[in-house]
């Protein structure tokens, strides 16, 4: 389960972790059906939390979270096959692709604390 902390909402009840090279590089690629996946990033930096939308079937809504689970970026819609690699602002440990809406649903801003249960 994935929490907004600062907003006291609920963003993801059954969110898959992928912590290996191999499930971070698929991430949700060719997936027919959209759940909210949680890439963590051994060494948390820009590069290493960097994503595509190659061989994505539908858009997402992506969130950067540091090691102090803090939001350190916000990506809305992001379109399938869009033609470059979308990074964070600043160093992140945890990417959370999730589907379309998710960020407007929490109301999900720069800055908000979140947690894993």
């Amino acid at each position: 389960m994935i929490i907004n902390r600062t907003r006291g909402v609920t963003v993801s009840e059954d969110a898959r972790e992928a912590r290996s090279f191999l499930s971070r590089l698929r991430g949700l690629m060719l997936t027919k059906t959209l759940q909210t996946l949680v890439l963590v990033n051994p060494h948390p930096d820009i590069e290493g939390a960097s994503i595509h939308m190659w061989f994505m079937r539908q858009p997402l809504d992506v969130i950067w979270l540091n090691e102090r689970m803090k939001v350190v970026t916000l990506a809305e819609s992001i379109r399938p096959w869009a033609l470059r690699i979308f990074r964070p602002r600043a160093s992140a440990k945890y990417v959370i692709e999730c589907p379309v809406g998710t960020i407007k649903r929490t109301g999900t801003k720069e800055g908000d604390s979140f947690s894993f249960a």
